[in-house]
């Protein structure tokens, strides 16, 4: 078949492909960076690249206007080689720059960091992680003592620390001799307790510098947060975060397990993650603590379940289909060298358990941190990111469930849309009189796009000003210069802010597309907290907590997300944030070894609510896709606003 070179500027990175390859394709097998939201089906429109020379053809799409066409601008997953080309695609550093709520150096002391430890010590449940040192010193072979190394360490273990039946691995016993000679028999022997006794992970010099290191990683469909942690001060030394460079397979999971199932996707997928984005931060990390990769010797990984899936490279494609069953929930135990992870590869591995096949280790983990599984009032967690998961209950009940918002609330399918970086708006205000828009931008540079929360203040911000109904349609009749017709879209749009004002010269406009969009997901959240209310005869009314979690929540302003019926209405002093509650969970799983039992307790006592099969869902959604909702009795307070009007 005929091949053909694409050159991809500015990185200048090659790759032969065959003829008929569409561009997205062969930025993929080139490891050039296209953020790809809808996976390469031709709707988000964010695959953006600039044509400098080649043959090739594509597929028409309204998603470009016919200015970018003059500019040379194609969508990647649309255009596919017919000769060799050189394409400029616009820098994926940006990933890296996507804004993580995580734990940082010093948040140990932080007042949700100390609240959720103490949960745990009010159990009994001690600060012990299951590693500890000892450093020892061993008499030298000689020829009246000739016994082997590892049976000579032994044997002082169990005269001096009553330690015995332990057991090491084949790569620390290759290591043994040497690192014993070089040290004189005088070494730091680091051991790490499991279900089958005690394992000599390390053997090393002994010296004050000498110490033990964990790790915890929140693994997010879209970003991924990393902590690292002394073991012996339990104090946090670093962390770092990104976005989850899988993102170029699709915004969303359903996304990232079709492309998994394609020929070689799941080991690319898996590399994405697991190279591309969590060895890359470790080596972040390892830097800025300046310490050695073979010093961290245990860890603890949180995601939802297609996320944990592919992070193991597990075949995840029965997720997605009826009757949608994971290939495990618990993991068994595993070592770095297992997966890649780039630290010692004996390190212990621990994945928070999933609960099924759209509720996974993340949400458990935050169940953990937020201590609903002690709680005797009523509480609603949500974890508002990529995915939309709910859990409702305390320590007597657990019901949980998934939505299928899409990628919509980390902007993802909104042609306006963008994560949460710099550039992104994350608040907008509107005149109530003039129309006109008054915005804040993250990192107060030009504007490219609108993030979560920021679209969540358009929508409210939209209602409030007559701009458009409860079904979203933009109105006719106002007059403004912001508000016209798309031509090429065929929809009304709001024009947020114009093109000489933005990062690239383009307005930043939303349609009556984009809101549809944004309605659908911000009503599959509230049909699914209803409907698992409604399961065990609950409403609103009888929620006495409600606790968010994920990317969004950092700047959610609660009153216009009840505006649009995002949130439940009810008494505002009810809602709290807690942040990255994954993160935190997998914080708590690494320094408290009972912790782990902890999770596979909650993990089994959670009872999973599977919407798409439950009889009132479809009309409990259809009428949340509404602003905020057909029935104006759930949302008083919206309907008084609107009466002053």
């Amino acid at each position: 078949m005929e091949k053909c070179t694409v050159i991809f500027k500015p990185s200048n990175k090659s790759i032969s492909v065959t003829k008929g390859t569409n561009l997205l394709e062969a930025a993929r097998k080139a490891g050039v960076f296209i953020d790809a939201p809808c996976g390469g089906k031709g709707r988000c429109g964010k695959c953006r690249v600039k044509i400098i020379s080649g043959d090739y053809k594509e597929e028409i799409t309204s998603l470009l206007t016919s200015e970018d066409r003059q500019k040379g601008i194609r969508l990647a997953c649309l255009t596919f080689v017919e000769g060799d080309m050189i394409v400029e695609v616009e820098e994926s550093k940006q990933v890296q720059n996507i804004l993580v709520e995580g734990i940082k150096p010093g948040d140990e002391k932080n007042e949700r960091v100390l609240k959720a430890s103490k949960l745990l010590e009010e159990e009994g449940i001690k600060k012990e992680c299951g590693v500890f040192n000892i450093d020892i010193e061993l008499p030298e072979p000689s020829i009246d003592d000739n016994v082997a190394d590892f049976e000579r360490l032994k044997r002082e273990l169990k005269v001096k620390y009553n330690i015995e039946n332990f057991f090491c691995s084949l790569n620390v016993l290759k290591n043994m001799p040497k690192i014993l000679r070089e040290n004189n028999f005088k070494v730091r022997a680091t051991f790490l307790k499991g279900k089958n006794g005690c394992e000599l992970i390390r053997i090393k010099a002994r010296n004050k510098e000498t110490s033990t290191y964990g790790i915890c990683v929140d693994i997010g469909t879209t970003t991924v947060a990393v902590n690292l942690i002394d073991l012996e001060s339990n104090k946090i030394i670093a962390a770092a975060s990104s976005g989850n460079l899988q993102m170029q397979y699709g915004g969303d999971v359903i996304s990232r397990i079709i492309y998994a199932s394609t020929e070689g996707g799941l080991e690319k997928i898996k590399s994405a993650v697991v190279d591309g984005t969590i060895n890359r931060l470790i080596d972040e990390l390892v830097k800025k603590a300046n310490i050695e990769k073979q010093d961290i010797i245990i860890s603890t990984f949180a995601g939802n379940t297609t996320m944990t899936h592919l992070f193991l490279g597990v075949e995840p494609a029965y997720i997605r289909v009826e009757p949608y069953i994971p290939a495990f929930r618990e993991c068994p135990e595993l070592k770095a060298k297992d997966i890649g992870i780039d630290i010692n590869p004996e390190a212990k591995v621990i994945v928070i358990p999933n609960v099924a096949s759209y509720v996974g280790g993340d949400i458990v983990s935050g169940v953990l941190a937020t201590g609903i599984w002690k709680e005797e009032k009523n509480v609603l967690f949500m974890d508002l990111g990529t995915n939309g998961e709910i859990v409702f209950g305390n320590k007597d009940l657990m019901l949980t469930c998934a939505c299928s918002a899409g990628p919509a609330f980390e902007a993802g399918e909104i042609s306006c849309g963008m994560r949460a970086m710099p550039g992104a708006i994350d608040e907008i205000s509107i005149d109530r009189k003039t129309l006109e828009p008054k915005i804040r931008v993250i990192g107060n540079v030009k504007p490219k796009g609108i993030c979560g929360s920021g679209l969540i203040d358009l929508l409210a911000e939209m209602f409030l000003s007559g701009i458009i109904n409860s079904k979203g349609e933009i109105s006719k009749e106002l007059e403004s210069d912001r508000i016209r017709f798309d031509e090429d879209l065929y929809v009304m749009e709001y024009v947020v802010v114009w093109g000489k004002e933005t990062a690239d010269g383009r307005d930043i406009t939303i349609n009556e597309i984009d809101i549809s969009n944004f309605l659908k997901a911000k009503g599959a959240v509230y049909s699914g907290s209803n409907v698992l209310l409604k399961s065990v005869g609950f409403s609103m009314d009888d929620v006495d907590k409600v606790i968010i979690a994920g990317g969004i929540g950092q700047n959610l302003h609660i009153e216009n997300a009840i505006m649009i019926g995002l949130l439940p209405d009810i008494d505002r002093s009810k809602f709290s944030y807690i942040g990255n509650s994954s993160l935190l969970g997998a914080y708590l799983c690494l320094l408290y070894e009972q912790a782990r039992d902890k999770v596979k307790e909650i993990a089994d006592a959670m009872t999973y609510v599977e919407l798409s099969v439950y009889p009132s869902y479809m009309d409990e959604f259809i009428s949340a896709c509404f602003l905020p909702h057909t029935d104006m009795n759930l949302f008083p307070s919206v309907m008084s606003l609107l009466n002053q009007k």
